[in-house]
């Protein structure tokens, strides 16, 4: 099996002529052209509208409660009264989309948050790897990859609490200076913060773990509605440099993995290029890993796709998770369920 795909053969498996329809809308909504034809590709044009118009509108934040500090009863007691309006996410008890706030103080910026009571977070969307990844009842120690600013770390060390720990590594020290501070906010004392190129991990931490995550730096094609600046920033040659290392993060992961154990695979990404395509090449260089299935159907999302340009993807695809904007109501992500073999 091949070990390594080169910059150009991506870009040639990933190219998209963009059609007149694709250009026309792309200027009117200000995006990359090859964006709007893959939009169309795989939605068609009434849902690619949709999703378009969906982007252009904002998302209200999502609260998380610290459990280990306080009850979420209590925690949306005290939010109320300083004035916020709370709605409860049905399928995460404790988690609030906040839907109204007072002139101040600002949601990030109460005494509870200074206190570590609870975590803001842009979306629901994000509180989905460590819910899928973790049983109620799994014992043990957690490996977040790429874990800055901290949000789906300390949301592991909440649901592990007591029973395991997380090993939460970066590579950007500027973002490892925000998860050290949520760390220490939020007082979650079972989390130790690595600084590394989480590519290299497997050579320098001689262990390996039954969970990991692997939250992976992407193109962020999926938080348009909070970062207009996305539509334009991310070039067919860029997209190609992203998903490369992507693919060089899973190795990595795997290698890391536990025969037995699962990996959480997440990107906050529509692209089908960081998300199907990216595990279609790693099905072609590894034979050691299957899909599997959520335990639970938090809700209806949608799963991956199972074809897309000339490329037919496996039935498991079904298994994967992913959100869409103008669907879901919920900030573009992905999920995927890996399993050692």
């Amino acid at each position: 099996m091949r070990k390594t795909i080169s910059i150009d053969e991506i870009i040639r498996d990933i190219y998209v002529s963009p059609s007149k329809l694709a250009i026309k809308l792309a200027r009117k909504y200000r995006y990359l052209p090859y964006m709007i034809e893959r939009y169309i590709r795989v939605l068609g044009v009434r849902e690619t509208t949709k999703l378009l118009e969906a982007f252009e509108k904002p998302l209200a934040p999502v609260i998380r409660t610290n459990i280990v500090l306080i009850k979420p009863e209590k925690l949306t007691e005290r939010l109320e009264n300083l004035g916020f309006k709370l709605e409860s996410i049905t399928w995460l008890p404790y988690a609030y989309r906040v839907v109204g706030a007072p002139g101040s103080p600002s949601i990030g910026s109460t005494h509870e948050y200074l206190k570590g009571l609870y975590y803001v977070h842009k979306d629901a969307a994000a509180l989905l790897p460590p819910v899928l990844l973790i049983n109620d009842d799994y014992e043990g120690d957690v490996l977040d990859m790429c874990a800055a600013p901290g949000g789906k770390a300390t949301h592991l060390a909440q649901l592990i609490y007591g029973r395991g720990r997380v090993i939460a590594n970066d590579l950007v020290l500027y973002r490892i200076k925000s998860l050290v501070g949520h760390v220490m906010r939020m007082r979650l004392n079972n989390i130790d913060v690595t600084w590394a190129d989480a590519r290299k991990l497997p050579s320098i931490m001689k262990r390996r773990f039954e969970r990991i995550l692997l939250d992976a730096p992407c193109s962020g094609e999926g938080t348009i509605m909070f970062d207009p600046g996305r539509k334009t920033r991310t070039t067919i040659k860029d997209l190609a440099v992203i998903v490369k290392r992507e693919l060089e993060l899973l190795v990595a992961a795997l290698n890391m993995l536990e025969p037995g154990g699962i990996l959480a695979y997440s990107t906050c990404s529509i692209a089908p290029e960081e998300n199907e395509y990216v595990i279609y090449r790693l099905m072609m260089i590894r034979d050691d890993f299957e899909i599997v299935e959520p335990r639970n159907k938090l809700f209806e999302w949608s799963p991956w796709l199972t074809s897309y340009k000339n490329m037919d993807y496996p039935d498991d695809y079904m298994k994967c998770v992913r959100i869409w904007p103008h669907i879901h109501g919920m900030m573009g992500f992905t999920v995927c369920l890996l399993r050692k073999i």
